[in-house]
């Protein structure tokens, strides 16, 4: 049997007609454009997926959980089980299309120390887009750059980001367990965002093809936000004091940029003071500095 160049990831919970309409998209971008094999890991769905899953062919490597596990740590035994050089994490309501993978992958050729590559998101039947990268707020929170927009200002880019999100990324094998892969301690939220500050405090950089766009449902899983306050409270424990010295600072303006959009269209889901402070951060009234 043939070594896969890049495994394809995909953690399973229900959703059994987002993950159909996944797999097929996968086969129309990839079959006969690059050697993959796709590995599948099924958190105890109860919806007919168990069904469907095993009836798949042999490019498919399925694995199945008694009990709901959660992204990480399906992931993680995605990747410990995978045989191509890249890993692919993605999401079962992300839906690929065009030539999305293999720009992602010349990044590895391009660029030293790469870590984590994404590539742009667009909310699926809709004209606006979710994901162009991950900035850090002024107070250590992080937030994806272009959530909302109706336009992708960095087209024809491959552009340098403080962190991507897990929903449609690649990375190194090597790599990812040379940083111990995700942290399983996290429970569906901010694993992502806590392996790509890994990667970063080991010198890697993380990159977004901007010409790659993928369509994202967004949180269709049952339970996908159950836990997100004690993932945020958890990143912020570990990590916001770095965050706050270094990527808020470098990220201040793109921050700005997209946090005022966001208080443009959605007013009734913003802060108003740190809106004002976004508004004063984008004029040049005031600036972040590092200690």
């Amino acid at each position: 049997m043939s070594v896969p160049s890049v495994s394809v990831i995909i953690s399973v919970f229900g959703q059994l007609q987002h993950t159909k309409r996944c797999l097929t998209q996968l086969e129309e971008t990839l079959v006969g454009v690059i050697d993959y094999e796709v590995l599948i890991i099924d958190d105890a769905s109860k919806d007919g997926t168990v069904e469907f899953l095993k009836g798949l062919g042999e490019r498919y490597r399925v694995f199945f959980n008694d009990q709901n596990q959660g992204f990480a740590k399906n992931n993680n035994l995605g990747a410990r089980e995978a045989r191509g050089e890249y890993l692919c994490f993605l999401n079962n309501d992300v839906f690929v299309q065009g030539d999305w993978l293999t720009p992602m992958l010349r990044v590895f050729d391009e660029k030293k120390t790469v870590g984590m590559v994404g590539n742009v998101q667009k909310l699926a039947n809709s004209r606006r887009y979710d994901h162009m990268g991950i900035v850090f707020a002024p107070q250590g929170n992080p937030r994806h750059f272009g959530q909302g927009f109706l336009h992708r200002p960095f087209k024809g880019k491959v552009r340098k980001w403080s962190a991507v999100t897990a929903a449609c990324c690649v990375a190194k094998r090597e790599c990812f367990w040379e940083i111990e892969g995700f942290d399983e301690v996290f429970v569906n939220g901010c694993e992502d965002i806590d392996l790509c500050l890994r990667m970063s405090e080991a010198g890697l950089e993380h990159h977004v093809v901007h010409d790659s766009v993928v369509e994202h449902v967004k949180g269709a899983s049952e339970g996908r936000k159950i836990f997100n306050d004690k993932n945020s409270d958890l990143l912020q424990e570990r990590w916001g004091s770095r965050i706050r010295e270094n990527q808020s600072v470098g990220d201040q303006f793109l921050h700005a940029r997209t946090y005022l959009y966001h208080g443009l269209t959605r007013p009734w889901a913003t802060n108003f003071s740190k809106w004002t402070e976004a508004l004063t951060i984008f004029l040049g009234f005031r600036k972040l500095k590092s200690p």
